[in-house]
């Protein structure tokens, strides 16, 4: 298993700070890898099941096929990180507690969940700390998505049609790397995504079937948009962005890319406060 990294940074800073300071630092005890098993179904009648997972530091995979609503395991070795389930019915909540403390761990740390989703209707929920996470959301039924993350490498990626319409993805993160592919077949209405200094990633090809709201508000990163190249775009931008880099056939005027034209419509709004944009149509 990868150590968790911010853990080991955490670790750095404290023994230089313990050269110079007398400071009582405490210690993460790891022990013998424990692996908890996931089999949960909802009931939400008609409405979408609401599904929310929540980890502190690690690694976290998600993917499609799950014969019940939500399904997996979950390995670690910090006792105190054992997951809790909370099932009524409506709403499944995977959560783990006491990962943001800061301490020296006495062995490597373990904390990887593998978790796969089934076919209800859903809005998904998923939030972390520093982590490595692969979402493979293809063909899975989802209303509403919600991801937040601390210091991180995720990748979220659709390669099949949603079969119903994504209303709102909405994206916060910091410090980290975070692709976005084929947001084209999440049959996506409006992607909110907010960074802070990372570099980011976000494609948006597939199979457009609406017109898509995109909104895109960084500080001091590198966003790359890529683009069908088929696809009537307009894109305004605003901000201190450095510099620009358009891939392809754009009409400029002022602050306002546009290509291609007719319906269906991507329509983005670029907020940056410093940093490098390019657009790229593929």
């Amino acid at each position: 298993m990868r150590p968790i990294k911010i853990i080991i940074l955490f670790t750095l800073i404290l023994t230089m700070l313990a050269c110079t300071v007398s400071v009582n630092v405490p210690e993460i005890r790891t022990g013998v890898t424990e692996t908890k098993t996931i089999k949960e179904n909802g009931n939400s009648g008609n409405n979408p099941l609401r599904i929310s997972v929540q980890m502190g530091a690690g690694t976290l995979n998600i993917n499609p096929g799950g014969t019940a609503s939500v399904e997996g395991t979950v390995k670690y070795n910090v006792m105190d990180w054992e997951p809790k389930i909370v099932n009524s019915g409506d709403l499944i909540e995977i959560s783990q507690a006491n990962t943001s403390s800061v301490g020296i761990p006495n062995g490597q740390i373990v904390n990887t969940w593998d978790l796969q989703l089934g076919s209800n209707l859903m809005e998904l929920t998923i939030s972390t700390g520093a982590n490595e996470g692969s979402f493979d959301l293809s063909g899975l039924a989802i209303s509403r998505l919600s991801i937040s993350d601390g210091a991180s490498k995720t990748n979220v990626s659709f390669t099949q049609l949603n079969p119903v319409v994504l209303d709102k993805f909405e994206y916060h993160t910091g410090a980290s790397e975070v692709t976005l592919k084929g947001l084209g077949f999440a049959h996506l209405r409006n992607l909110e995504f907010y960074g802070g200094a990372g570099s980011y990633h976000i494609d948006l090809t597939g199979e457009l079937l609406d017109d898509m709201n995109v909104k895109v508000s960084s500080g001091m990163s590198d966003v790359t948009l890529v683009i069908p190249t088929d696809a009537h775009t307009i894109v305004s931008i605003n901000g201190g962005i450095s510099n620009i880099n358009a891939n392809g056939t754009w009409t400029i005027s002022g602050n306002q890319y546009e290509s291609g034209a007719g319906s269906p419509v991507i329509n983005i709004d670029i907020e940056m406060a410093v940093g490098n944009l390019n657009l790229i149509q593929h």
